[in-house]
């Protein structure tokens, strides 16, 4: 397997060849939106299928389906002047060049990703693509939740209540606002947007409640019920993980130590309400318990990518606290 290429060239100002000096300056474009670079040929065809199976796959999780990334293409003689400044761009080329996939960074603006998939053919390019697929995935999605993350900290929340009672540090903005002030174990926040809401849960449970071994689906389900059921409040039901949909869940990390991620449905039982929610159980070697830090939608009527990203943008800012600090 071919390693990605990496060019870091994220500086504010670059020198050409007659030493004058070249600005690079803002990036554009909306968030979880990618420039496509390439022939309309290659597009329409096999190549073009291959990109959009990777990067338009439906996200995880939503009941609705919606593509992880939205995809713009131009020809490659159009991408110059203002195209150029775009924050996500991959660009297809076929050359006898060495094939390959590089990654640039800062090149025409700041901050933003490339991605240049090279092969001799279109044959060529789609090997690439397969080849290279969840890195090209990941490096499009850090880059994109680092940069959420950025403006998100301009207008931060205060979270000294939370790095006091759980000795850990996130970003969130300040539409959030904190809904249970008197439980000092249990921590909420929650968001009012035009077609809902969006909330966020903070709570630690014994190691023993969430055993490494195969049942981990069905103990994260467990945790995440009896919670949601009892601190949650609901009119004429309980806030529980939806039955009809097993939930998604992945090994991960946060903050360098290991978690697990899962993705699913919550309802409230008896009732027709549901939405998706992120969670993370995060083994705290410290304490010997999980950090268990979960976000979740309700907004029945409305497009959710967006809202699932950014509460995976504020849970996947969790640093946690030195005892020394």
């Amino acid at each position: 397997m071919r390693s990605i290429v990496y060019i870091f060239l994220a500086m504010i100002t670059l020198t050409g060849c007659n030493d004058a000096p070249v600005i690079v300056t803002d990036s554009a474009g909306r968030m979880n939106d990618i420039l496509l670079v390439i022939d309309n040929d290659l597009w329409e065809n096999e190549v073009g299928d291959s990109i959009r199976q990777i990067l338009a796959a439906p996200v995880d999780g939503l009941v609705r389906e919606e593509p992880q990334f939205s995809l713009n293409q131009i020809e490659p003689d159009s991408f110059a002047g203002l195209l150029m400044k775009n924050r996500n761009y991959l660009k297809v080329e076929t050359s006898n060049k060495e094939p390959g996939v590089t990654v640039t960074t800062g090149l025409y603006a700041n901050p933003q990703t490339g991605v240049i998939i090279r092969g001799k053919d279109a044959a060529g390019v789609i090997e690439q693509i397969i080849t290279n697929a969840q890195q090209i995935k990941t490096i499009f999605n850090d880059g994109e939740i680092k940069e959420k993350q950025r403006l998100m900290k301009k207008v931060g929340l205060n979270v000294d209540q939370i790095k006091e009672r759980f000795g850990i540090e996130l970003i969130a903005p300040r539409s959030y606002r904190y809904a249970a002030p008197d439980d000092k174990d249990f921590f909420w926040l929650r968001r009012n947007i035009k077609e809902g809401t969006m909330d966020i849960m903070i709570y630690e449970v014994d190691r023993d409640k969430i055993p490494q071994d195969s049942n981990v689906v069905a103990s994260i389900t467990k945790v995440r019920d009896s919670v949601g059921s009892l601190k949650v409040p609901v009119d004429n039901g309980e806030f529980i993980t939806e039955r009809a949909f097993s939930p998604y869940v992945n090994e991960s990390q946060v903050d360098g130590k290991f978690a697990y991620e899962t993705k699913g449905l919550w309802e409230v039982s008896g009732q027709f309400m549901s939405g998706p929610f992120l969670n993370y159980a995060i083994y705290n070697k410290e304490k010997n318990n999980w950090l268990v830090i979960e976000g979740y939608i309700f907004a029945p009527s409305a497009k959710q990518r967006n809202y699932l990203f950014e509460l995976e943008s504020i849970l996947k800012s969790v640093k946690f606290i030195s005892q020394e600090d």
